[in-house]
């Protein structure tokens, strides 16, 4: 799709006028927001439309060219969402602290080892990987197998946040549902 913008190829692609932050001006390097890249065509790697909303949740009903430009970066679907992940905690943070909180402050809190209240050292970053993995289902799609991510990055958050024995639970019926996906799949 070929986005007519007003510029020079090289000029930085800006978030809109409406939105008071954008997510992507956190996430994309300066050379990945120029409006040269909305004309190169997605990488194999990329960012889903689906997933950019999920980062994004606004803008809708508008052209955005920061999400088209999103999508021409080479990240997977799997790091975008924990950006997503971690722009709620950058939100509870700011909430909490009466503050603005930076992507990159919150970022290193997010990797911290600390105890989360299972009598062990761990990070959220690592408690994203075990949701992350437990919600991923594996289909195959015109004979090319593919891995869908059946949970948002707002169920996620909660997950990762809840309680150290609501965060059991849901450990525990999140490989209930992948070990029942797994028998639906092997029955047909």
């Amino acid at each position: 799709m070929k986005i007519n913008l007003k510029g020079k190829p090289d000029d930085l692609i800006k978030r809109c006028e409406t939105c008071g932050h954008c997510i992507f001006e956190d996430i994309l390097k300066p050379d990945q927001r120029k409006i040269k890249t909305l004309d190169e065509k997605n990488p194999k790697i990329h960012i889903h439309r689906i997933v950019v909303e999920q980062l994004c949740g606004r803008q809708y009903d508008e052209v955005c060219p920061m999400k088209y430009a999103a999508m021409k970066a080479s990240v997977d679907d799997r790091t975008a969402v924990q950006m997503a992940v971690i722009k709620n905690y950058v939100w509870d943070m700011g909430k909490r602290y009466k503050r603005h909180i930076e992507f990159s402050y919150a970022m290193k809190k997010w990797t911290k080892k600390q105890d989360l209240g299972r009598e062990e050292k761990e990070s959220r970053a690592k408690r994203y990987d075990d949701v992350w993995n437990r919600g991923v289902r594996k289909t195959v799609v015109d004979d090319e197998p593919i891995e869908n991510q059946l949970l948002t990055a707002d169920i996620i958050y909660e997950i990762i946040m809840t309680s150290a024995e609501d965060y059991e639970r849901w450990l525990k019926m999140l490989d209930n549902l992948k070990k029942e996906h797994r028998e639906r799949d092997e029955a047909n």
